[in-house]
């Protein structure tokens, strides 16, 4: 049995500028490694893009047979995916 996709919400992810400024600082400071960086990425934003593991601008939700699949995405990313 294959579940099918129903047509995804798209909806931006809004964070409050001050976070937004504090993420920026961290994501450019040369001495913050990669795996921290992901690690205010996931604190701040709520998780990583689905696919490259940046920050997210959208999220995408899929409703499948009763359950809810969330997935964040950058901007680059979702014009690779299909919304249909």
């Amino acid at each position: 049995m294959r579940m099918e996709k129903t047509k995804p919400t798209v909806t931006p992810i809004v964070i409050p500028s001050d976070k937004l400024q504090f993420l920026k600082k961290k994501l450019d400071d040369p001495h913050v490694s990669q795996f921290l960086k992901r690690d205010f990425i996931r604190e701040i934003m709520g998780g990583t893009c689905s696919i490259c593991q940046e920050t997210p601008t959208k999220i995408v939700s899929y409703h499948l047979e009763g359950i809810v699949v969330i997935e964040r995405y950058c901007d680059k990313c979702i014009e690779r995916i299909d919304l249909h």
